[in-house]
Parts: C-alpha cells; sequence; structure tokens
C-alpha cells in the first residue's frame, strides 16, 4: 500500500500527553496495513536522574538518545541511524528551583547537547558539554564524555546561556533539515517536543495533525492548523509556540477517547493498536 501523507503528532500538554504510545501504536497499526511509517522527532531530551537508564544507553551506544526514539525505532525497525530520527538532544540534570533566574537555571540544569547532521554520506555529530560542571561528581559521565567524544566531529565546552542560545542558532534548523531531507521520499511520522506545535521547519508538509492529552486524541484540520502557526508566529517565533497558542475550537475536526492502558498493554503491539484503532482506520483510509 503506498501512503504518501505526513503525520504530524503533538502534545496538547507540556509533559506525559501520550504522544509516543500514539505514535507506537500508529506504527503498529499502519504496518498491519502494508505502510512503514518512519518515526522522526526533532527535538527531545532526556534527564539524567529520572531516565538514568535511558543515559546507560546511551553510553553503551556512544551516542546520546532519548527514550522516546528507541521505542519508536524498536516498533519500525526503518533500520535508519537513531540520531538521523532525532537529530537534536539534550541531556538536564534538573535543579530544585528555588527563586533562581531562568536563564541561569536552564544554563545550571543543562549538561550536554548533541546536534546531528547528515552530510549525503553519514550522520555527523556535534556535542555541547557544561563547561561549568564538575562531571566527576557524576557517576559514569567522565566515560559518557569519552564515549561520544570517540563519534564525534566536535565536542565543544560552553559556559553561558547565551553560549548554549548561539549553540541552537548555529546548529538546530541546519540538523533538522538535512536528516528530515534524507526522510523526503517516507511516510513520516512526526513526534513533537512537549508541546511544541511546529517542532521544526518543513512540519507544514505534514498533511494530518492529531493532538493528543491523556485519554483525548485531537484530529485538527491540517491547512487550518499551520495557518493559525503562521499567524501566530508573526508575535512569535514558530518554533517557540506551543499548542496552547494556536489551538482553537474550529481547528479540530474530530475527536476521539481511548482507554488508559497499564505498562504491559503498552507493551503488546496488539493491545496497543486495538486501543486505537478508530484513529488508525481513519488516518490508513485519508
Amino acid at each position: 500500500m503506498r501512503y504518501s501523507k505526513r503525520i504530524l503528532v503533538v502534545g496538547l500538554q507540556s509533559h506525559n500527553a501520550g504522544k509516543t504510545t500514539l505514535c507506537r501504536a500508529l506504527i503498529y497499526g499502519f504496518k498491519e496495513s502494508g505502510v512503514n511509517l518512519i518515526p522522526f522527532k526533532p527535538h527531545s531530551g532526556i534527564s539524567y536522574w529520572t531516565q538514568f537508564d535511558t543515559f546507560r544507553e546511551s553510553l553503551i551506544r556512544g551516542i546520546l538518545l532519548s527514550s522516546d526514539i528507541i521505542e519508536l525505532e524498536q516498533a519500525a525497525h526503518s533500520g535508519i541511524p537513531l540520531e538521523i530520527l532525532n537529530p537534536v538532544n539534550r541531556l538536564s540534570s534538573p535543579l530544585l528551583d528555588r527563586g533562581i533566574p531562568q536563564e541561569r537555571l536552564v544554563f545550571r540544569e543543562f549538561v550536554a547537547q548533541r546536534f546531528t547532521r547528515y552530510d549525503g554520506a553519514k550522520p555527523r555529530n556535534v556535542y555541547y558539554l557544561n563547561g561549568t560542571m564538575n562531571f566527576s561528581n557524576m557517576r559514569d559521565m567522565r566515560e559518557f564524555y569519552l564515549a561520544v567524544r570517540n563519534k564525534a566531529e566536535r565536542v565543544v565546552f560552553i559556559r553561558s546561556f547565551q553560549q548554549l542560545v548561539n549553540a541552537y542558532l548555529d546548529n538546530f534548523d541546519k540538523a533538522t533539515s538535512s536528516c528530515r531531507h534524507l526522510l523526503e521520499d517516507k511516510p513520516l511520522l512526526l513526534e513533537s517536543f512537549n508541546d511544541a506545535a511546529y517542532p521544526c521547519n518543513g512540519a507544514e508538509n505534514c498533511g494530518l495533525v492529531l493532538g493528543v492529552y491523556s485519554n483525548v486524541v485531537l484530529q485538527f484540520k491540517a491547512d487550518e492548523y499551520f495557518k493559525a502557526i503562521e499567524v501566530r508566529g508573526q508575535q512569535k517565533p514558530k518554533l517557540q509556540l506551543t499548542t496552547a497558542d494556536v489551538i482553537a475550537p474550529s481547528l479540530i475536526k474530530r475527536k476521539y477517547q481511548v482507554q488508559p492502558l497499564s505498562n504491559q498493554e503498552r507493551s503488546e503491539p496488539a493491545r496497543l493498536v486495538d486501543n486505537y484503532s478508530e484513529i488508525i482506520d481513519d488516518l490508513v483510509r485519508s
């Protein structure tokens, strides 16, 4: 079965909206119809403290990865390098906020950042690390640094929030656009980051847009959704827009209700597909 539409999945709340669970269900469900969706998560992040298993997996692989893209590729079996499917990823070490100015807090929590560009031959990784941190006090952090350095084109230590901002300005679009370009001729499933409404340049090429929170999935009118982003983007950079900035009742095409699943049920493809079957059937026919 040939399927030409790209799908964008966004979160309607900032954390634990259920995007990855929905995306896994779509991958399994579409596969049953003969379509191999390719997951693409342009931007993600993991916590050193609460996702230490993922940090350890990154250490073993020598690449900073998110748990989301590992789960999605385990469902998809695309064979595409994980850093291409997830070109930007950050490692953070969250702090208790006791009135620290936001910029200072963001930088103090920042540990490492990977940007991956695809040059037509292979992925090239650039890492930025927090040069103000004492990695010797962080378990396995020195080993992580040595592991990623061996596979990186460049490793840069930075010491200020502005340098972190400059790293994004210099690398984000080049990384996400070059990796997305490799996937242009494939049926793409694009998962946003947190509640970002517009995860990367080129997202407007998605002909289907789904928003998810808890037990509700909304299908939006794709053309009107991206028009709303263009309008709001006149006051605020599009990549900084959240779904709360752009969503209005007039954009909703259809609303779906799904049931909560246990961890065990989410690990069972058949159960996962059954829970999201109405959405899958509608999208496959669209």
